[in-house]
């Protein structure tokens, strides 16, 4: 049976998703503020944006053994609990380390985001689906990047970063209760099935020893970091500096040029997701693809001084195939037992 209330649990996974993606960016436009607040420079600055990442990646491992045992229920309830209890640290700080400690637990929160939204796909969605909706779900992040920018800075311009980031830890415990609330880890029909599966807690890491004992788990995990990494790697660090000293345009076009990359990804992730769900070869895709975009990146690097509407072209293809990223995390599902889902995942 088919449940319509599917549906809403994807929805607020995905909205949680947003949220972490929209608090993880959001220091970005505030750091005139936060420089004149806390008396600091800009690396200072980067600094306390980046106690978000600290925690953020050595969480991913936990995260995905503790989504097996749990579920998503209360972990991404907790996690936007957290993710906004920092928040409000972040809003109401006195000084710097307040802030660096807010913005750490933000990190811890939002860790949870992706892996919860692919348990969601997994657990309430037959297979043929999943590939669309992690595909979807990726690019609704991505927008909660692109919403953490333009329009964030003019909420503060209007209301100031500290309630600005008040209201936004506010949003971020209410969607935690609505997660509480609404979200239940499994159809009722598997719920008990599901019970027995999970075992008890020391089969945590017999998951993870199941999941690392796969040689396609080790195999797929290079390939998405590889192609994940290169991508968000050039697009984040140095793609602007590069087009602005080899093309000699301003920063800002320069940064309207690499953010193609993400559009890209936000329109690739869905349609090569769908396909994939439609030709049930997620393999095939994932090669074809990684070829692509190493193609394109290379023409991209090595061909310089090409004509700017080409070269936004070439970003946003780029974009568009690293998309095939995602069905690394439908794959690594699809390739280890139906217990280690969330541990797949991670790994």
């Amino acid at each position: 049976m088919k449940h319509p209330k599917r549906w809403i649990i994807w929805a607020l996974a995905a909205a949680f998703y947003f949220y972490e993606y929209f608090i993880r960016v959001a220091p970005s436009v505030m750091v005139p503020n936060l420089m004149s607040t806390f008396n600091v420079n800009a690396t200072a600055v980067g600094a306390l944006s980046a106690f978000y990442f600290y925690i953020y990646a050595p969480m991913q491992l936990p995260v995905g053994v503790l989504t097996d045992r749990f579920g998503a229920r209360r972990l991404l309830a907790f996690a936007a609990f957290i993710a906004g209890l920092g928040g409000l640290l972040f809003a109401f700080a006195p000084n710097y380390w307040f802030a660096a400690s807010g913005r750490f637990l933000m990190g811890i929160g939002s860790a949870f985001g992706f892996v919860g939204m692919v348990y969601v796909c997994s657990h309430w969605f037959e297979e043929k689906k999943r590939g669309l909706l992690i595909g979807l779900g990726s690019s609704i992040g991505t927008l909660g990047a692109v919403f953490g920018e333009g329009p964030l800075r003019a909420a503060i311009n209007q209301f100031g970063w500290r309630t600005t980031s008040f209201q936004l830890a506010i949003l971020g415990i209410l969607l935690g209760i609505g997660i509480f609330l609404v979200v239940r880890n499994d159809p009722p029909e598997m719920a008990k099935h599901d019970k027995k599966m999970k075992g008890p807690p020391e089969n945590l890491l017999k998951n993870l020893s199941t999941v690392c004992r796969n040689g396609h788990s080790w195999l797929i995990a290079f390939i998405s970091f590889f192609s994940y990494a290169t991508t968000p790697g050039f697009a984040a660090l140095w793609g602007i500096p590069f087009i602005h000293r080899t093309y000699g345009v301003s920063t800002e076009l320069a940064g309207y040029a690499v953010s193609m990359i993400f559009v890209g990804w936000a329109v690739g992730g869905p349609i090569i997701g769908r396909y994939s769900d439609k030709i049930r070869q997620k393999k095939s895709l994932i090669v074809l693809n990684s070829l692509l975009g190493a193609v394109l990146m290379a023409i991209v690097v090595h061909f310089i001084h090409l004509p700017l509407f080409l070269l936004f072209i070439l970003f946003f293809l780029v974009g568009f195939v690293s998309g095939a990223q995602l069905l690394t995390y439908s794959y690594a599902i699809d390739i280890n037992p139906e217990t280690v889902k969330g541990t797949a995942t991670t790994t």
